[in-house]
């Protein structure tokens, strides 16, 4: 039985593998963490230029609704694609030590959350910028965050355990992210899709909390109960399926890694 007090015992060892990692993206990086603001910065101005010529009549303030889309994307996807070499990419650790394994799965989600909140920093200087509404709505992006934490990391146990099995599903990850993110409506309204097929939309998880994120920072609202309220079960079930999954398969890794 999972007993917290047992766990925690864990969190020095996780916050070194997080630090490590993050050491190692950025190692001989001029720039630094600098780069994690800069990029979707660079990301969000080219975007812009070649999308908002096509949409300027429907979205207002056309780079705050994609660098919300941006931000929430990248990250559950990028867990997702993390999650893929989190077992492999240990498998030293994994082979001589006696750790719980979703450690290492945890700590690549760990390092894409960190790399969103530094994300949070260019996201406030294009709202204060463009005069983007900020309200007391902004208290809602913890809630926002912990149901896309939760989402992201049952969604990297799912593909670290998968991904240790099979290993062409890094490459099939990759075309997979690409659509993904075409029908989470990050460069275009969620209005030009015909209502008659809106609904396949709404099945997307991902464009609940990029919704929910577009609400409270590019239209300075509350997010409907309706649109938290199936986050939150996206979130539970995610995780729930998840911790499912990888328990169900660690004690096979040995054979793989």
């Amino acid at each position: 039985m999972f007993k917290l007090e047992e766990q925690m015992k864990y969190f020095g060892f996780l916050k070194e593998v997080v630090k490590r990692d993050i050491k190692r993206k950025y190692y001989q990086s001029v720039l630094g963490i600098l780069w994690t603001v800069l990029n979707p910065l660079l990301s969000m101005l080219v975007m812009t230029i070649v999308f908002s010529t096509l949409f300027k009549r429907n979205i207002e303030n056309y780079p705050i609704y994609l660098l919300c889309g941006q931000l929430m994307m990248g990250f559950i996807s990028g867990a997702g694609r993390s999650g893929l070499s989190a077992i492999l990419g240990n498998a030293g650790y994994i082979r001589v030590v006696y750790l719980p394994k979703y450690i290492f799965v945890l700590s690549k989600v760990v390092e894409g959350f960190v790399d969103l909140l530094f994300s949070l920093v260019a996201l406030v200087l294009v709202m204060l910028f463009t005069g983007a509404p900020i309200t007391w709505n902004l208290l809602i992006l913890p809630l926002l965050f912990v149901l896309a934490f939760m989402f992201a990391f049952g969604w990297a146990l799912l593909f670290a355990t998968y991904g240790t099995f099979l290993r062409d599903l890094h490459h099939l990850y990759n075309i997979f992210s690409t659509l993904w993110m075409w029908v989470s409506a990050i460069f275009y309204p969620i209005t030009i899709i015909p209502s008659t097929y809106r609904f396949l939309f709404d099945l997307n998880p991902a464009l609940h909390y990029i919704t929910i994120m577009r609400n409270i920072c590019h239209e300075g609202v509350m997010p409907t109960e309706k649109s938290l309220i199936i986050a939150s079960c996206y979130s539970i079930l995610m995780l729930a399926m998840g911790i499912s999954v990888f328990k169900a398969n660690e004690n096979k890794f040995l054979l793989y890694v």
